[in-house]
């Protein structure tokens, strides 16, 4: 048998009580008549043993159902109610929870204590406290609730913030663009586009070939320096607003272009709006343009020079075999979007692309030379 269990002190244990109260189970029949005992009784429900284990608990503090259903507990005084039901009792249980105290009994369930209700999600640092004071068990003294109409006056001012940040940089955008404006104004060109017009009007109904080689070498007379050698002129193709065309620069910087262009098929399309004038001068074929808020459309022949002035819009249109010389002046770089648009989008040629940025890299380079050798560098 395994070892007994200790039993907290009370009225029925200790050294005294175990020499007071125990009394052999041969004597049992001598203290009251009624009693009777077997070891076979313990187990028999019912008995004064089983009854003594078994009984009920009272709802008064300190009190225990007797065999008979009578009251055993304590006086006023605090001394026990002796019975002679409830002497024989007493005695029996001693032997009765040793053996008890033996025999292990299936663990009794504990009820959990109510716990708590999680408090409501809250916005902020007030949640978070209050989370933080239900999970350590105590009770916050006192949690600021959440003031009415912070939160609309939260988002007015982030949304002023925003409307004041994007006013600096639309403000900031149109210095630039201003002074951007001035400084074109106010720059030196190298070419105009008079004398472009003048030159390819002279040239005008030759064979295109033929007319451009004169013309390049009648650019390359009146300004040394500012136009591209032979070695570094090639026909590119350009794709941009739903046309194809073909182009061979030949001077070209921030703010001026020179090129020729043409197409050998029919095409047409848009053509684009632009941060700069553009004059173009028919040497053969014919274009068709048809501007934006009319209903009839032009054609020019050769010797007709088209201007499309800076913001413009037009439906264009060239017939097979159509070339002419073209001049641009204003922010050069704000037309290579357009240029380039199909290009990157459409047909994915990224060979034209290379050698369109190359070609007008060569152009920057040559006119950058040109600027600082006349400042003798």
């Amino acid at each position: 048998m395994g070892a007994h269990a200790p039993r907290p002190p009370g009225p029925l244990t200790g050294q005294a009580g175990r020499s007071a109260l125990y009394t052999p189970p041969d004597a049992l029949p001598q203290l009251h008549p009624s009693l009777s005992f077997s070891p076979s009784s313990l187990s028999q429900p019912g008995s004064p043993a089983a009854l003594g284990r078994e009984g009920p608990r009272s709802s008064r503090p300190g009190a225990v159902l007797g065999p008979a259903g009578g009251l055993r507990g304590r006086t006023e005084e605090g001394n026990p109610i002796r019975t002679a039901g409830t002497e024989a009792v007493a005695r029996l249980r001693r032997p009765c929870q040793r053996w008890l105290h033996a025999s292990p009994l299936p663990e009794t369930r504990r009820a959990r204590p109510p716990q708590a209700a999680a408090p409501p999600r809250r916005a902020g640092a007030a949640a978070r406290a209050v989370r933080g004071v239900a999970a350590a068990g105590a009770v916050p003294a006192r949690v600021p609730l959440p003031v009415p109409g912070a939160a609309e006056r939260g988002m007015g001012a982030a949304w002023g913030r925003r409307a004041l940040r994007a006013g600096l940089a639309l403000g900031a955008l149109a210095l630039v663009l201003q002074g951007l404006r001035g400084w074109l104004a106010a720059k030196r060109y190298e070419f105009s586009s008079a004398e472009i017009a003048q030159l390819a009007r002279h040239h005008a109904g030759l064979d295109h070939e033929l007319a451009f080689s004169k013309i390049i070498v009648e650019l390359r007379k009146r300004h040394p320096g500012h136009i591209l050698p032979d070695e570094d002129l090639q026909w590119v193709f350009v794709n941009a607003g739903g046309w194809m065309g073909s182009m061979c620069l030949l001077h070209a910087s921030l703010t001026e272009y020179v090129l020729l262009f043409g197409t050998a098929v029919d095409t047409g399309g848009h053509s684009g709006r632009y941060w700069a004038d553009i004059s173009d001068t028919v040497i053969s074929g014919t274009f068709r343009q048809w501007k934006e808020g009319t209903t009839r459309s032009e054609i020019y022949y050769p010797g007709d020079t088209i201007v499309h002035l800076a913001g413009e819009a037009t439906s264009v249109q060239w017939s097979a075999g159509t070339w002419m010389v073209e001049y641009g002046r204003g922010f050069i770089p704000s037309t290579l979007a357009f240029a380039l648009a199909d290009t990157l989008f459409s047909t994915q040629d990224f060979v034209t692309l290379f050698y369109t940025l190359r070609v007008y890299a060569k152009g920057l380079l040559l006119e950058a030379n040109a600027f600082f050798s006349t400042f003798g560098c």
